[in-house]
């Protein structure tokens, strides 16, 4: 049913899947024709697990296992795939067709996206810093009043 990637299709399924794409979406783009369901599931169980895959993702990864990975570095990644796949649900859905849930996640998606490229994720917005230096300002004057 299934098959083994050769060494550099393996590459670019590693390459897809860290970058976003659902396995079950990248699965679909290693064959010439049309496959029936049962096999695309095969690939999608299957590949992921194969040794070359293993071994693209490892060095499209830093190199090194998973596990033997610092907790900083695990953390990074796992961030860094995180927002690929947050970019390829926003670069995949047309905003317009949107309705209920795959709206609230498109604009959830954008937010992240948005706050990460301005510096932001991760951190106050500029309008919470400046109350919070504005209460400490006034803690200080009242401590030496």
């Amino acid at each position: 049913m299934g098959r083994i990637l050769t060494a550099r299709e393996a590459g670019e399924f590693a390459a897809m899947v860290l970058t976003g794409a659902p396995i079950a979406e990248a699965v679909r783009y290693f064959w010439d024709e049309e496959q029936p369901e049962a096999v695309l599931i095969e690939c999608e169980e299957t590949w992921p697990m194969q040794s070359a895959v293993l071994k693209a993702l490892e060095q499209q990864s830093g190199g090194e296992a998973w596990h033997r990975l610092t907790d900083p570095q695990r953390l990074s990644l796992a961030l860094k795939k995180h927002y690929n796949e947050m970019a390829y649900v926003l670069w995949t859905t047309n905003y317009v067709e949107c309705d209920g849930g795959a709206k609230l996640k498109a604009d959830t998606c954008r937010s992240a996206i948005e706050a990460k490229v301005a510096g932001m994720a991760g951190k106050e917005s500029p309008l919470a810093s400046f109350y919070h230096d504005l209460l400490q300002r006034y803690e200080q004057q009242g401590q030496t009043n």
